[in-house]
């Protein structure tokens, strides 16, 4: 499953890239073990969280979360 996969790169990379419905994201950790996601057209406006899980379950677009959207993911990467 893609989540995985974006799950196995950030915790080797603390940093992870991915592309969904057309946008390409960025996961990164950052000061205080915060975990930060943004589109790359909009890098000045992060969500933070505490946790990557946390991140996955409640990071929302079209009001669906990432790992419900798990199927949709491409070109991961770190």
């Amino acid at each position: 499953m893609n989540v995985n996969r974006i799950k196995e790169l950030f915790v080797a990379n603390k940093e992870v890239h991915f592309k969904l419905f057309s946008l390409d994201y960025t996961i990164k950790q950052i000061d205080n073990n915060v975990v930060i996601i943004y589109a790359d057209i909009y890098s000045s406006r992060p969500s933070k969280y505490n946790t990557i899980d946390e991140l996955l379950n409640n990071y929302t677009i079209y009001n669906e979360t990432l790992i419900d959207n798990g199927n949709r993911i491409i070109n991961i990467k770190w």
